[in-house]
């Protein structure tokens, strides 16, 4: 794999950290030693009780279902791709320079979404800040405004709020309206970058208002019905982009993938039998799972909109921000004590990315004119913390065209389009 060893021990840190951090919290014995060493942390425990043994297992068990979440690496790179990377010094540098284009970001009043609308609004664009609610929104706007304000390195930039809840296709389908109106600004970019991820622990499946798994609901069906509702204003802009937030996870054979239960939408049973699905593939709700095949369906939405939307003008890619553990961001449907744990951890073992790489990747992939044309690709962070992004090839089955057309079709029933486009 892309990180090797080192990664396998990083791994290895993380996990049974986590577990010793977590253990005095839930009532249990905690080894009365914890040695740092460097970036070793050496445990030893008062003795052999088989009660502190079996639910020290289970806690590593469960940060191992953490690093699931996210994933801490990407895929294998071909051979010279050192020469391919973008670090986030090139990443930023155009923004203000490339021609001024207005750019819709569902998900941006927190984390990725805010800090990429920050940075494209002091860059001179116009942001539409797509939140769940009305006051989420406002305030997104406000504050990238206000950093505008306060160091814009281009004049004209602005955001605005906009309400798109993606648990309820209502409000996705009145936000689109809102985007097509007659006084509406034209969009240029559509960021797919609003996600969620509930809980390891959770044992029966949130819904959405039309009765969705919630995860795959927002992650995916959301954002499908709003790219669908939009793509033909989008066409009709010079350089029309899309771009979807996703994740390494997707892949099994990921840092992050190959840990816990491994993305798979089998042959789309659970689809397939309507509204009411718990899991994608029609198997037993997993939490865990249900983010991974929702950030599978990412990838296969993506891979289907390049080709059926390339004839239109219409680029779409991918990208993943890397690990942010942040627990007031993605980590929030998260055990607090462990998303604290697991965040101060992946910062001190060197994996863990920031908001603003993220952001500046967004922004590179919606505005940067090196990138005008390029479609159907997956960007990943590499190294894992190093804050450079990769092209990289997705999982096999995120390349099966026949399960990429299959999941439009079916995703086009789900939330009742008219046509398919």
């Amino acid at each position: 794999g892309c990180c090797g060893s080192a990664m396998a021990r990083r791994v290895g840190v993380l996990v049974v950290a986590l577990g010793w951090l977590l253990s005095p919290l839930e009532g249990l014995q905690a080894p009365p030693r914890a040695d740092v060493r460097g970036r070793r942390i050496m445990l030893s425990a008062t003795g052999p009780g088989e009660e502190w043994t079996s639910r020290r297992r289970a806690l590593e068990e469960a940060a191992a279902a953490g690093l699931g979440l996210v994933g801490l690496g990407g895929l294998p790179l071909p051979a010279g791709a050192a020469d391919a990377g973008v670090p986030v010094s090139q990443l930023v540098g155009q923004l203000s320079s490339a021609p001024a284009r207005h750019i819709v970001i569902t998900g941006s009043n927190s984390g990725v979404g805010l800090a990429g609308a920050k940075m494209l609004t002091a860059a001179g664009h116009r942001v539409t800040c797509a939140c769940r609610t009305a006051a989420k929104a406002e305030a997104a706007a406000e504050a990238c405004n206000q950093f505008a304000a306060a160091g814009g390195t281009r004049a004209g930039g602005q955001a605005v709020p906009g309400v798109c809840d993606l648990s309820d296709l209502d409000s996705v389908r009145a936000f689109a309206a809102s985007l097509e109106s007659t006084n509406a600004v034209p969009m240029d970019s559509l960021c797919l970058n609003a996600g969620l991820a509930h809980s390891t622990a959770d044992k029966e499946p949130s819904r959405t208002r039309q009765g969705f798994e919630e995860t795959v609901g927002v992650n995916h069906l959301g954002h499908f019905l709003l790219a669908n509702l939009l793509v033909n204003s989008l066409a009709k802009r010079p350089a029309p982009r899309v771009v979807v937030t996703a994740s390494p996870v997707h892949d099994p054979t990921s840092g992050g993938g190959n840990v816990g239960s491994p993305a798979t939408l089998g042959d789309l049973a659970g689809l397939e039998s309507g509204a009411g699905f718990d899991m994608v593939d029609g198997g037993p709700f997993d939490a865990d799972k249900a983010y991974k095949d929702s950030k599978l369906c990412n990838m296969l939405f993506m891979a289907e909109a390049a080709r059926r939307w390339g004839p239109q003008g219409v680029s779409v890619n991918a990208f993943s921000p890397g690990l942010i553990a942040s627990p007031e961001g993605f980590f929030r449907y998260q055990n607090p004590i462990f998303a604290r744990a697991f965040n101060v951890i992946s910062q001190v073992v060197g994996v863990a990315e920031t908001n603003e790489f993220g952001g500046s990747a967004m922004g590179f992939l919606s505005v940067d004119p090196a990138v005008q044309g390029a479609s159907g690709g997956w960007y990943d962070s590499f190294p894992p913390g190093k804050h450079q992004l990769f092209l990289h090839p997705p999982s096999g089955e995120a390349q099966d065209q026949g399960k990429q057309q299959r999941l439009w079709e079916l995703s086009a029933a789900l939330t009742g389009l008219t046509r398919q486009t």
